[in-house]
């Protein structure tokens, strides 16, 4: 079972900025999972009942497994995704193993995703 990550866990952007960050899923025996036939879901809310302002999902929706047997994948957020209200929201990121039922796990638990408005250059 894949162990949940700091829970003071942090993504800070400019609204509209393109985020790329890789993460590494590990069991609770801090090994690397593997990711073989795994889903990642990746989603950004308000509150923790309410709509996804973002959601992203593997294999083909923002989150690449780049190494299922090291457990590696990489999340991109991109400019259209990022553009959403100066604010302090909430995000999580889970991994849905293959089973009879599957199994959803939490890699990072409700952390803090904070959007910083753009910046105005002078000249």
């Amino acid at each position: 079972m894949p162990q949940p990550a700091n829970l003071l866990n942090t993504i800070r952007l400019v609204r509209g900025q393109t985020k790329v960050f890789h993460v590494t899923v590990k069991t609770c025996e801090g090994r690397a999972a593997s990711l073989s036939g795994a889903t990642l879901y990746f989603t950004v809310r308000e509150s923790a009942d309410s709509a996804a302002l973002i959601a992203l999902t593997s294999p083909d929706d923002g989150i690449e497994i780049t190494d299922a047997a090291e457990g590696k994948a990489t999340v991109t957020i991109s400019s259209t995704d990022s553009d959403i209200a100066k604010g302090c929201y909430g995000f999580d990121l889970w991994v849905e193993l293959p089973g009879s039922p599957p199994v959803r796990h939490p890699v990072v638990k409700r952390s803090e995703f904070i959007v910083e408005e753009t910046f105005t250059t002078f000249s």
